[in-house]
């Protein structure tokens, strides 16, 4: 359930991008701030998220996630309609948005590191891919709730849309809320009388493990690879529903577009998630993310280059490449770096800001040269993650460090490998 609201309430931003650009007034880089602005919040707070996981415990971050997502939502939905002017609704709407993305990252450096932690490092990406596709189906809801809410509102203009938009982020405020008050029911009974371990004698501190992570390359290059991802996916869901929507492409209504985005783009990473925690059973694991990376590389030639259908189903077919690649990038690079787990996952979390210079690229492309000439920057970065998924395959990994008990005391000793 925590991945499926990560997914649900992360997915409603960029998804009303069209509508918000009618709401507010804007072009398409300034709405484009609603795609990046989160991801610069998230990837800046990560490294001090790490070292609070390493201090407090994975459960109490999960409520303190679940919290802020809940709290941001609410926010969204009384600002969107406040009788102010519009810059100022604006604002505070991003305010908004970036609480919900502090949250988000909350619950991304903990329970990304758990699931890693759960069982054998060998099926660590299995195991995240599975966790993920619970992401995915949050995404294919947010999206869902936000076309048929904001972009398919039967009166056209500004105030439908502005209406729309409150309410769907009132129902996520509803279901995240829900799944704290279940999260802390099963949070007190977990706790009953007990205490979170104490430190481990010789363990490193909070800021060595992060300088030791800042030090390890595969943590340097894993967190790159993160970046280009998180930067390719979501600025390809951000202008997916405008492209589709243009008569060289689809042709498709907004509304149209954005059930295509649901079903078609995030529906693909579902259902690529599960079938790749199977294949991720039986094939390794950089293997796999290198034919992935491949595929999203021509799937984008096709989208800036081509026109019509074959495009435009190009477009939508990146979604099942990028499937995997969280996933298999994140357990890769806690597996191979030498560095401490805890601190690996906080890095790995703060690259997700880097992905906010690829959003802010693809919409001064989109609004210069067009929409098809956008997919050239994310064809570029899967070629980067191509390159990494290339490295992982040949390169040795790297013995792993003792693992500070405190990462994960408050769900018994899950650094052991079972």
């Amino acid at each position: 359930m925590v991945f499926l609201v990560m997914g649900l309430s992360g997915a409603m931003g960029p998804t009303l991008i069209p509508a918000i650009r009618i709401v507010f007034g804007l072009g398409l880089s300034a709405a484009m701030t609603v795609q990046w602005i989160p991801l610069v919040v998230s990837g800046l707070s990560s490294l001090i998220l790490a070292q609070l996981l390493h201090r407090f415990g994975a459960k109490a971050m999960v409520l303190g996630g679940l919290g802020l997502m809940t709290l941001g939502c609410l926010q969204v939905r009384l600002f969107i309609l406040a009788p102010l002017g519009v810059d100022a609704r604006y604002g505070l709407m991003l305010a908004s948005l970036a609480v919900i993305a502090l949250g988000t990252s909350v619950l991304q450096v903990a329970a990304n590191l758990l699931v890693v932690q759960l069982g054998h490092v060998r099926k660590a990406s299995s195991r995240l891919t599975l966790a993920q596709s619970f992401n995915s189906l949050g995404v294919l809801v947010g999206v869902s709730l936000g076309t048929n809410l904001a972009l398919g509102a039967k009166a056209p203009g500004a105030p439908a849309m502005a209406l729309g938009i409150g309410q769907a982020y009132g129902w996520s405020a509803a279901i995240n809320g829900l799944v704290l008050i279940a999260a802390v029911m099963v949070g007190a009974t977990a706790w009953a009388g007990s205490r979170p371990a104490a430190p481990a004698g010789g363990m490193p501190s909070g800021g060595a493990a992060i300088r030791a992570a800042l030090g390890s390359g595969w943590a340097l290059a894993g967190a790159g690879g993160i970046a280009l991802y998180v930067g390719a996916e979501g600025a390809i869901g951000s202008i997916l529903i405008p492209y589709l929507h243009q008569k060289s492409v689809l042709n498709l209504t907004l509304e149209q577009a954005g059930h295509y985005l649901g079903w078609f783009y995030w529906g693909g990473a579902l259902a690529g998630r599960l079938a790749g925690t199977w294949l991720l059973h039986r094939w390794p694991a950089a293997q796999m993310l290198g034919m992935a990376a491949g595929g999203a590389v021509i799937a984008s030639a096709l989208a800036a280059l081509g026109s019509g259908a074959l495009a435009g189903y190009a477009a939508l077919s990146i979604g099942l490449f990028n499937a995997i690649m969280f996933p298999v990038i994140f357990s890769i690079t806690v597996e191979r770096s030498a560095a401490p787990s805890a601190a690996v996952s906080g890095l790995l979390s703060t690259a997700i800001a880097g992905g906010a210079i690829l959003s802010a690229l693809v919409g001064w492309t989109g609004e210069h040269f067009g929409f098809g000439l956008c997919f050239v920057i994310p064809m570029l970065a899967y070629g980067l993650i191509a390159l990494f998924a290339a490295c992982g395959a040949v390169l040795p990994s790297a013995d792993k460090a003792p693992q500070d008990s405190r990462t994960t005391s408050s769900v018994g000793n899950l650094s052991e490998r079972t």
